[in-house]
């Protein structure tokens, strides 16, 4: 009796072990392809409009390297970044990743302050952007990394804010989302389109600034807390981000595109999904 019971035993281990192989096979056949994002971005935001659609789950990261790098690796199957900000990082920086469909969501970057504060900052960077625009310093910023601009019109007149600056103001920034704010190694500085522009306003409107990079998350937090005056960071503006903030005049116009591996055969999100 005791002989058949171990039998029995050893019967029901067996079809309970074969039992789980065929469902741990199931449960990877219908593993869902996993998309990277970078926390609270537009890139983000469109990426879980898709994963929502097609079911893919979303690895969120915190700065736009390490998404990039989940991508190449394989750790997730895609991303969405913006066309100019993953068009120089593939061109400057070699990266084995490739661009597929057309840009969504076109919108403009600006210069962002909390909503109902620091009015006069505002006032500032638009007369000074409008300056710069018109006597070629920001066609020349934008040629230093690799973009076209010609906004330069000699013939316009000086747009002054009527604003007297009287305090260092407290801005934040991305860490890391080359070509508008990266760090120089070999100064150890941020540089970049966006430090550029803000150098530039700030020389023309004549108001000084403390820089802080501590990243895109981080920065917005800041502005909302009132830790900081204001945030440059690639910021677009969208109608939900402004029942939080009060923006700038546009100063850069950008929009985002699917980014898979460069030996990846898709052509569309949908070819993404397994």
């Amino acid at each position: 009796m005791k002989k058949m019971l171990r039998i029995a035993s050893i019967v029901l281990a067996v079809v309970m072990l074969v039992a789980c192989f065929a469902a741990c096979g199931k449960d990877s056949d219908t593993a869902k392809v996993s998309l990277a994002a970078k926390t609270s971005t537009m890139s983000a935001e469109l990426t879980e409009q898709y994963a929502k659609e097609y079911g893919f789950d979303v690895a969120y990261y915190e700065d736009s390297p390490t998404m990039y790098t989940a991508v190449i690796n394989g750790t997730n199957a895609g991303c969405f970044e913006d066309r100019s900000v993953i068009g120089w990082a593939i061109q400057e920086e070699g990266l084995a990743l490739k661009t597929v469909g057309e840009v969504e969501n076109p919108a403009a970057y600006g210069f962002a302050v909390k909503k109902g504060t620091n009015a006069e900052l505002l006032a500032m960077f638009n007369a000074g952007l409008a300056n710069i625009k018109a006597n070629g310093k920001y066609d020349a910023i934008l040629a230093k990394y690799g973009y076209e601009s010609t906004f330069a019109d000699p013939t316009a007149e000086r747009v002054e804010s009527g604003v007297t600056p009287d305090k260092t103001y407290i801005i934040y920034s991305d860490n890391a989302f080359a070509p508008f704010e990266y760090l120089d190694t070999a100064t150890n500085e941020y540089v970049g389109v966006d430090m550029d522009i803000l150098a530039a306003v700030a020389e023309d409107q004549g108001f000084e600034y403390e820089m802080h990079n501590e990243g895109f998350d981080a920065s917005m937090g800041a502005v909302q807390a009132g830790q900081a005056d204001a945030m440059i960071a690639g910021m677009t503006i969208t109608d939900a981000r402004r029942e939080t903030f009060d923006f700038s005049d546009g100063y850069f116009d950008d929009g985002q595109i699917l980014v898979v591996p460069a030996d990846s055969t898709a052509t569309s999100v949908a070819d993404l999904v397994k």
